[in-house]
């Protein structure tokens, strides 16, 4: 089947009041910008690792609790 490729509206377009459409009058919140993959800067988010050590070591803690009452 061929294309049509002739404008189905009409040539006669109505004057626009902004000549141009910019992006930044929609953009709220900017993007940071990437970073490289060899960066060594600390992240932006809160370290993990401390959180993770004090829950793999709650219950070895409680256990010497209990333990130390009994005795």
């Amino acid at each position: 089947m061929p294309i049509c490729r002739r404008p189905i509206a009409s040539t006669f377009r109505p004057p626009r009041e902004q000549a141009v459409v910019r992006l930044s009058h929609y953009v709220i919140h900017t993007r940071s910008a990437p970073r490289a993959a060899n960066d060594n800067r600390r992240s932006r988010m809160a370290p993990v690792w401390p959180w993770a050590m004090a829950v793999a070591a709650a219950p070895a803690v409680t256990a010497a609790l209990i333990l130390t009452r009994l005795i």
